[in-house]
């Protein structure tokens, strides 16, 4: 900033200042604030329901939101099982891309091996619904629990989608509804925004205006 007014530092939250033709000064504002001193949340994030959970509680925070998570889920949107996880405020969870098959890999191990330590594949099929047991790597109990369905039930891709599931390779056997969109893995990442329109995109999101050159995914 410069200038006499703005050696208070008057704009907040990240706001730059600038001296204004007229005298006074201007803050201009980040996204998702307003104000003379950008010091109100003018955009509410929980609008979008981000908290994957439906017991979750959603808090709005300046630019960015909260997830309080109940028992046994975990993440920033509360979209991780953690039987361990004593729930409350979700914290990002995050495993590159490179390192994701590996991760899952030896969590699932993990879980297998909790299986037979409480005994599941004896509890299997047994017409009790066994939580400790209601789980994919546990075979979801055997579908005793009415929850329980295994996800790739209608799944009859040649190959076992479930192994390759989110390994980062598009298998376009199991890219169809039934076996869960083969983890995602065949989406195309998105080409970033062009440069043109990013910074005016930006500045002008949500601002109940449709302007065309913003209309895309990308921005």
């Amino acid at each position: 900033f410069s200038g006499y007014d703005c050696d208070s530092d008057p704009c907040q939250n990240g706001g730059l200042c600038q001296i204004s033709d007229g005298g006074g000064y201007i803050c201009d504002c980040p996204l998702g604030t307003a104000g003379t001193n950008c010091e109100i949340d003018s955009f509410n994030e929980c609008d979008s329901n981000p908290c994957r959970h439906p017991e979750a509680i959603c808090q709005d925070k300046l630019g960015d939101y909260v997830c309080y998570c109940p028992p046994k889920h975990a993440g920033k949107n509360c979209e991780v099982y953690d039987r361990n996880s004593p729930g409350g405020m979700g914290q990002a969870v995050v495993v590159s891309r490179k390192d994701s098959t590996n991760y899952y890999a030896k969590d699932l191990e993990m879980q297998r091996k909790q299986c037979v330590k409480n005994n599941c594949p004896m509890k299997r099929g047994n017409y009790r619904c066994d939580e400790e047991c209601n789980t994919y790597a546990c075979d979801f109990d055997g579908n005793d629990c009415s929850l329980g369905i295994n996800p790739w039930a209608n799944c009859t891709a040649s190959i076992r989608c479930w192994d390759v599931f989110m390994d980062g390779v598009c298998n376009q056997e199991c890219n169809n509804p039934q076996c869960l969109f083969d983890g995602r893995d065949c989406e195309k990442s998105l080409q970033p925004c062009n440069p043109v329109y990013d910074a005016y995109c930006q500045k002008h999101y949500a601002n109940g205006h449709c302007d065309y050159g913003c209309n895309n995914a990308e921005c």
